[in-house]
């Protein structure tokens, strides 16, 4: 018997004694394409803001006070940045600090 011959009876022989299917999983960090869709969570919708408030009760000039709540968009239009700060009245989120005061513009217009 020669040792090639030999060889080949030896690994056949250890494949038949021990049959594992081979691993069809890559190692390392997986690919876009290879990421299942059903695996994922689907993305909520971002929810469009609510409507603006009447125009009689914004212009009204009593009773609109600062309050502190949860972090929203600034409701001035041209403004793209974030408050907590909300009118009692009106429930519209504005900036109001330092450089931007659309508090008082936007309830003086």
């Amino acid at each position: 018997m020669s040792l090639l011959s030999f060889r080949i009876s030896v690994a056949e022989d250890l494949l038949k004694s021990n049959p594992q299917p081979l691993s069809s999983q890559k190692r390392g960090r997986p690919s876009l394409h290879s990421i299942d869709k059903e695996n994922l969570a689907p993305i909520p919708p971002r929810t469009a803001p609510g409507p603006a408030p009447s125009t009689n009760s914004c212009f009204y000039k009593y009773d609109h006070w600062p309050i502190h709540t949860e972090k929203g968009r600034c409701r001035n239009p041209g403004c793209s940045g974030y408050t907590r700060i909300t009118c009692s009245r009106c429930k519209v989120r504005l900036c109001m600090n330092d450089k931007n005061n659309y508090f008082t513009s936007y309830h003086n217009r």
